[in-house]
């Protein structure tokens, strides 16, 4: 019984040794396999992105800037899920167009040149569409196969890219919704259609019409939607919820009917109402609404005052009413 004992001891043991064996064996193979297939990976991407790169034409903007497309199929990603970025690589000789300040980092080779976009009427009409005056071109000047900028937003925002062209070359925007664009985008603006709809709309008077050839990435608070309309629906919608709509859809404000939901409904007198065919965005936590709540919980500093001790560091005030003195 020993003697089996002991064989069977021996038999585990060189099996075990076999199998540990068998498996560094396969992991190194699947180590190399993932290497390889990496390494096919990157050249294969290089290589797309070169055949595109030579394969397209350079274009001219409105303001004279030249620069190849950007395939933004392979070279963006947005990463993030409640407050996103979006992470776009550059190869030489393409431009990409980004709200000033926007950068969150750039490796190195990248180059940020910022400018008015076109003279400082350009840049006065952007910034009535809620952009900056200035906006800023990265280009990539290095040695390797291409440089990466990241972009963030001002807000915790949800991210989505647009083709224009799949739009009918417009897309009419919330003011300040554009995070960055190729640089053929032109920022134009577009008026609400009545004086009711710019006072009570929540978006203004002015909206933001984005225009050309290309891409452009729109930022949206909180949960973003797509609703695509068929002819004559309509759509109702609480003012600050718009984000982007197509150019055929109808932009209006009506009245909320019922004087109980005007009253005590949470949604005021008007209500935004968007009127198909077309595609509109919606977002569930307009910025707006995030700030208005937060400055409503501000105190109004109407509470009981709290006393400052105002002097010098080693002087001693007159303290309360008891007269004893107090220091800082």
């Amino acid at each position: 019984v020993t003697s089996s004992i002991i064989n069977l001891t021996t038999t585990i043991r060189t099996s075990s040794a076999s199998s540990s064996n068998y498996l560094n064996k396969s992991n190194n193979s699947v180590v190399n396999a993932n290497n390889i297939n990496t390494t096919t990976y990157n050249n294969r991407f290089n290589s797309l992105r070169r055949n595109f790169s030579s394969n397209v034409p350079a274009k001219t903007s409105s303001d004279g800037v030249v620069g190849n497309p950007i395939n933004f199929d392979i070279a963006s990603k947005v990463e993030g899920k409640e407050s996103q970025i979006v992470t776009i690589q550059l190869r030489k000789g393409e431009v990409l167009r980004a709200e000033s300040g926007a950068m969150m980092y750039m490796t190195e080779g990248i180059t940020m040149n910022t400018t008015t976009g076109g003279g400082m009427s350009a840049g006065f009409n952007r910034w009535l569409t809620g952009q900056n005056v200035f906006i800023s071109d990265y280009t990539y000047e290095g040695e390797a196969d291409y440089g990466t900028v990241a972009l963030g937003t001002d807000f915790p925002s949800k991210i989505i890219r647009l083709s224009v062209q799949d739009y009918g070359s417009k897309i009419i925007c919330q003011q300040g919704a554009l995070l960055c664009a190729s640089h053929t985008i032109d920022i134009e603006i577009a008026f609400t259609k009545n004086l009711t709809s710019g006072f009570f709309g929540g978006e203004g008077f002015v909206l933001q019409a984005l225009t050309g050839e290309g891409d452009v990435f729109v930022k949206a608070g909180g949960t973003l939607i797509r609703r695509e309309l068929d002819d004559d629906q309509e759509l109702r919608i609480s003012s600050g919820c718009l984000v982007a709509f197509t150019q055929d859809v109808d932009y209006d404000v009506t009245m909320m009917k019922g004087i109980q939901n005007t009253l005590f409904g949470g949604e005021g007198l008007f209500i935004t109402t968007l009127k198909g065919p077309g595609i509109v965005w919606l977002q569930g936590q307009p910025p707006s609404r995030m700030i208005g709540e937060i400055v409503s919980r501000v105190p109004s500093g109407r509470g009981p005052m709290i006393g400052v001790p105002v002097g010098g560091g080693g002087g001693g005030g007159s303290g309360g009413t008891d007269g004893s003195s107090s220091t800082g």
